[in-house]
């Protein structure tokens, strides 16, 4: 009997097995099969049992046989995602693509997006989930995003369409007041706190209070805190409620009553900004031994904590700022320089770099930087690379960038490069050749870019197109053009769809005569698909017979088989003799363009190893 042809009895055997949690038997009644409803019954199984390399092997193989199935791809998403694998939003994203209709994979693709903090790119998932859920809990969550990143008018919008103008929730009143309607916030919150006595009604309650009447909400902030001490009630809101208070009396130069409260906050684990405010009230207050004390201290300990750089720079930068407000910028680089070069961290070593340059002292402030870029190629070499831009030597920042962009480590190291390039300080988006490495390396991993990330490559080819306008390459021009627009993602933050609209008009109105661009691609395009095998490993072994040739032709395309792929693709059971055959071949000539891989459920794995 021909295992690919689907045998219903056996599809409702196992079927029925599986609904029972029998996945062993399952396994054992599959065995071998090539019906793709039962390896996928069979890949279930396995993962169900735990043995996530088997299931993936097999959902690999049916995507190569069913790449059309949305809940293939999105079966395979939750095996990866249980591995812990990038490739997880990957595999969702495409199941999503099939068929936004498969609502357990938009939702779990909202969260991934989520969870690595591309809260716009989450958001035309999180849409789709309100659209055909319209549960609660998808609607406040799709309206805290919105507010996140500042949409916070259209939260509002879908709070009202979705439960009311006038009914309470957290997320509807920190949206209105993001959008500046205190008053309406105000009597929301307070009507929300006597109802339920959430503490963070009452947080929102105070907040808008102090926005509307700063001299009413001091009152209000002592009352709640001496209520709270009272019931020995302490939470998160709590915590908030009085750092809200101690900025207000901040405001109002009330040092005392701010020093005080914000002691209560004060501990081992407190966040470093309590601490920054601290040492900032202790020089307001003209103190200035202890701030500068509280500012080492700081230091001292983030360092051992290695902490982010990006707090750390915060720190560093306050304290500098402090230093500067009574020092010279000779004496702030030497006091600088004392308390940072004890600490190996390359954000301590660019920032005496950094003091040194505002000191005037280049030769200093080179040495210094160069450290940060042999201690932290990345961050220190970014910083590295601005302080050569800014000092003239444009062609040693090239250097330095391309080896930071060509060997990012992930994704998410070669966006925060591109960040630095076309957004910091520095303007190291001037260097033509580096912000041609920056578009070419982000283009070559757009479909892995968050939104940030595919926004900066709309912004990159913005910036092309512009260039390609003023030299009056007009082809090239709208091809940065619909690249960009192409990438630009849905909920862009700075740019949007209509900076480049006008510069498409600009070039139709300039043109004199035009080709179309996109066509041109295409056949492009076609002719070195076209001419690719000829050029590949066909010309290098001319020995090859037909079934040797249509096998490495599937392996070239897939990029991984089984030996049950293989036998359906060759129409034999020849496969292992093929395979070897082949080996022996490309042995001769000294090249390896397969390369056995394990054993799976569905026989040998063969992978391709050459060029494509």
């Amino acid at each position: 009997m021909d295992n690919t042809v689907p045998d219903p009895a056996a599809l409702s055997a196992a079927l029925e097995l599986f609904n029972a949690g029998k996945y062993d038997e399952v396994i054992s009644f599959s065995s071998g099969t090539a019906d793709p409803a039962l390896m996928l019954l069979s890949a279930r199984s396995y993962a169900a049992c735990g043995k996530y390399d088997i299931a993936e092997s097999l959902l690999r193989s049916l995507v190569r046989i069913m790449p059309g199935s949305s809940y293939v791809h999105s079966y395979l998403g939750d095996v990866l995602l249980a591995c812990g694998k990038e490739e997880a939003e990957s595999a969702y994203a495409r199941a999503i693509s099939l068929d936004a209709e498969n609502i357990p994979a938009v939702r779990q693709y909202a969260d991934l997006v989520i969870s690595r903090g591309d809260l716009r790119g989450a958001i035309p998932a999180l849409r789709t989930l309100v659209r055909h859920s319209g549960a609660e809990e998808d609607v406040r969550k799709l309206m805290r995003t919105l507010t996140s990143v500042g949409e916070a008018e259209e939260a509002a919008a879908i709070h009202r369409r979705n439960f009311g103008e006038d009914t309470c929730s957290v997320e509807y009143i920190e949206a209105l007041m993001a959008v500046g309607e205190y008053q309406k916030a105000l009597n929301l919150a307070l009507r929300g706190w006597t109802e339920t006595k959430d503490t963070a009604y009452l947080r929102l309650d105070l907040e808008a209070l102090s926005a509307i009447d700063k001299d009413a909400a001091e009152k209000a902030y002592r009352s709640a805190l001496d209520s709270f001490e009272e019931a020995d009630i302490a939470d998160d809101n709590v915590s908030a409620i009085r750092f809200s208070f101690v900025l207000l009396e901040k405001y109002r130069e009330n040092y005392d009553a701010a020093e005080f409260e914000l002691s209560q906050l004060l501990g081992p684990d407190a966040d470093a900004v309590y601490h920054l405010l601290s040492a900032e009230i202790a020089a307001k207050k003209e103190d200035g031994e202890r701030a500068s004390a509280i500012y080492r201290s700081l230091i001292e300990s983030l360092m051992a904590k290695d902490a982010d750089w990006e707090t750390s720079e915060l720190v560093i930068d306050r304290y500098t700022a402090f230093l500067s407000a009574v020092r010279s910028k000779e004496e702030v680089a030497g006091v600088i320089s004392v308390v940072l070069s004890v600490y190996p961290q390359a954000v301590c070593l660019a920032k005496i770099g950094e003091a040194y340059e505002n000191a005037g002292a280049s030769l200093q402030a080179k040495d210094w930087f160069y450290r940060a870029y042999r201690a932290d190629y990345l961050r220190g070499g970014l910083a590295y690379a601005g302080y050569l831009k800014r000092s003239g030597a444009c062609r040693e920042a090239d250097t330095v960038i391309r080896y930071i962009v060509t060997n990012a480590a992930s994704v998410s190291d070669l966006e925060y490069a591109a960040d630095v390039i076309l957004n910091g300080d520095s303007a190291l988006y001037q260097l033509e050749k580096s912000r041609g490495l920056v578009q070419k390396s982000l283009a070559g991993v757009s479909e892995r870019l968050t939104s940030k990330g595919r926004e900066m490559l709309a912004a990159v080819y913005l910036y092309s197109a512009v260039d390609a306008l003023e030299c009056g390459n007009y082809e090239d021009c709208k091809w940065f053009c619909l690249s960009g627009i192409d990438v630009l993602p849905c909920y862009p933050e700075t740019i949007s769809i209509q900076d480049f609209s006008d510069i498409l008009a600009r070039v139709k109105g300039r043109a004199i005569s035009e080709r179309p661009i996109l066509m041109e691609k295409a056949a492009e395009a076609s002719v070195e698909t076209e001419a690719a095998p000829q050029s590949g490993e066909e010309e290098i072994l001319p020995n090859l017979d037909d079934r040797e040739k249509k096998l490495l032709a599937f392996l070239r395309e897939h990029r991984e088989a089984t030996e049950m792929d293989l036998r359906s693709v060759l129409d034999t059971r020849r496969v292992a003799g093929i395979v070897n055959g082949l080996l022996a071949k490309t042995a001769e000539f000294g090249v390896t363009l397969i390369e056995k891989r394990g054993v799976g459920e569905r026989g040998e794995v063969y992978g391709y190893v050459g060029r494509r």
